[in-house]
């Protein structure tokens, strides 16, 4: 009776039935999860009211409030919720619903659980518009997000009326502030450049001794130090030394281990090294907004656009660029070359700006933050064999959905190109496509219009004088074998056209290509 609805539902789903129900209903993977709970939550824990609902006494935005409510209400608790609702007035506004709602629970259930069950579920998330701006979302305890909310807004304010007195050992003498901009945007400014900051708990071995000791260490790394991984992991490794050696002078210890454990506080690295590896940021600019001849925006790998002199500013920059390749008529990338088990960086960020989310069904995890699944397993004893890892037999699943398909808990094909299958194990199919893409369709076209006003291409024209069987740069032949040098390495040859290049490629065709580098 100590369980909740919403602990019960996500205790007992398996990520493959929650696929499924996305399928059904045409949602999110979190969506879903709030469906089944809401509608447990009526059905078993509160019939009363649910019977009143069907009686049509209560309006849906009544259903939703409700079931939110009471996602985190203990199952003994339900029975006098129900109680409450069932002998309430319905003829009131959604708002003093909500409000009178709140009451109850807190009065039937100790707010000083649910601020803890709020605590064990906090989050951040992040959603993006098609406008270009985003909503920063973090879900946790009242108490403290009202306390970074308000430290948050004294900073602000104390900039804003230019009262500096409690920064005077950061400014000069004299200094005033002279800053036009509004509460609202010093609160975005400040929140958005803070150092995040983290308390953890660090545990050593004392070999000499065996005793178990706690106490506070503090993290200082020398001002003329960088703060870096090791100047921290030193910093934690000194301050535990130097903790163990003063144990008699109040720390207090135990003697039922060999592990020291303290609590520091950590500083998220600045440095560059470390943003590349675990802060990056992938944007996808059109090569025509990149040289300034086009206003075309750019894209976040979310599929969430950017302005055009946005997108120019982070490429200016960016310390690496992938050319990335797209269909013309849809915009969708395509092709892009692996011949080893492990992804190459091009292949990667062409996939992630392809599918740019777990591909599974209602699954909305970021593409640059899943694995990348080989639909036909890799066969690392015989790579030759199949399971290669080319663009065809490549997508992005996340850690959860990987597992579950190494599991075999589903399955997913890919039969034609472009267009993924996955089929569960109560029969359920669904098929994904990876979207297309309007903005690199409409770069395909300014491309298009500007090759037929610069004239001609650098590929030589066909003359009636051409040399009986010698082939242009596109021609095409039917054969088992190749009908000539295979094209490699820049020389002109033969290539075996495949659904990456023309999805209708017949069998048994090759096409010349000429060896020369591509118009752009």
């Amino acid at each position: 009776m100590d369980q909740t609805f919403y602990g019960w539902v996500h205790e007992l789903s398996q990520a493959e039935d929650i696929a499924e129900f996305t399928t059904v209903l045409g949602t999110t993977t979190a969506r879903a999860y709030a469906q089944i709970t809401s509608a447990m939550i009526l059905v078993h824990g509160l019939p009363k009211f649910f019977a009143r609902c069907l009686a049509g006494e209560f309006t849906i935005e009544h259903v939703h409030a409700t079931a939110h409510a009471c996602r985190d209400v203990k199952f003994e608790n339900l029975p006098l919720i129900d109680d409450y609702l069932a002998d309430r007035r319905a003829d009131i506004t959604i708002e003093t619903f909500k409000k009178s709602l709140g009451m109850k629970i807190a009065v039937v259930e100790p707010l000083e659980e649910r601020v803890e069950e709020a605590s064990n579920r906090r989050r951040v998330d992040i959603t993006t518009t098609a406008d270009g701006t985003a909503f920063l979302t973090l879900a946790g305890p009242a108490p403290e997000l009202q306390a970074c909310y308000l430290r948050i807004a004294a900073f602000a304010r104390a900039m804003r009326s230019g009262n500096i007195a409690a920064f005077s050992d950061q400014l000069e003498p004299g200094t005033t502030v002279d800053d036009d901009r509004g509460i609202d945007a010093l609160m975005f400014d400040i929140f958005t450049r803070t150092i995040p900051q983290l308390s953890i708990q660090v545990t050593s071995t004392d070999t000499t001794t065996g005793e178990t000791s706690t106490c506070d260490i503090p993290l200082d790394v020398p001002a003329e130090r960088p703060l870096t991984p090791a100047s921290v992991i030193n910093a934690v490794s000194e301050g535990i030394t130097e903790a163990s050696a003063d144990n008699a002078g109040g720390c207090g210890s135990e003697a039922d281990g060999e592990v020291s454990r303290a609590e520091v506080v950590l500083t998220m690295p600045t440095h560059e090294q470390w943003l590349d590896s675990q802060a990056k940021m992938i944007t996808t600019v059109p090569f025509l907004t990149l040289a300034g001849s086009a206003e075309l925006p750019g894209t976040f790998s979310d599929g969430s656009p950017i302005p055009a002199d946005t997108a120019r500013r982070v490429a200016k920059h960016s310390k690496s660029w992938t050319r990335i390749l797209t269909d013309p008529a849809s915009g969708t990338p395509v092709d892009a070359k692996a011949t080893t088990y492990q992804i190459p960086a091009n292949v990667r960020h062409t996939l992630i700006a392809k599918w740019q989310a777990c591909t599974i069904p209602g699954c909305t995890r970021r593409a640059e933050s899943a694995e990348i699944d080989h639909i036909v397993p890799f066969d690392h004893d015989h790579p030759a064999d199949g399971g290669l890892s080319r663009f065809g037999n490549l997508h992005p699943l996340c850690k959860l959905h990987h597992q579950a398909k190494t599991d075999r808990k589903y399955s997913v094909r890919m039969n034609r190109s472009g267009f993924l299958q996955y089929v569960f194990r109560h029969g359920m199919s669904a098929e994904v496509a990876a979207g297309d893409h309007p903005i690199n369709a409409a770069h395909a076209k300014m491309f298009d219009e500007m090759q037929r006003q610069a004239g001609p291409t650098s590929d030589p024209p066909k003359t009636k004088t051409r040399t009986a069987g010698q082939p242009w740069h596109g021609d095409k032949r039917l054969s088992k074998e190749c009908p000539g040098p295979v094209a490699a390495n820049g020389q002109a040859g033969w290539v075996k056209n495949t659904s990456m290049l023309n999805d209708r490629a017949n069998d048994n065709e090759w096409i010349w290509d000429s060896g020369g580098p591509p118009p752009f």
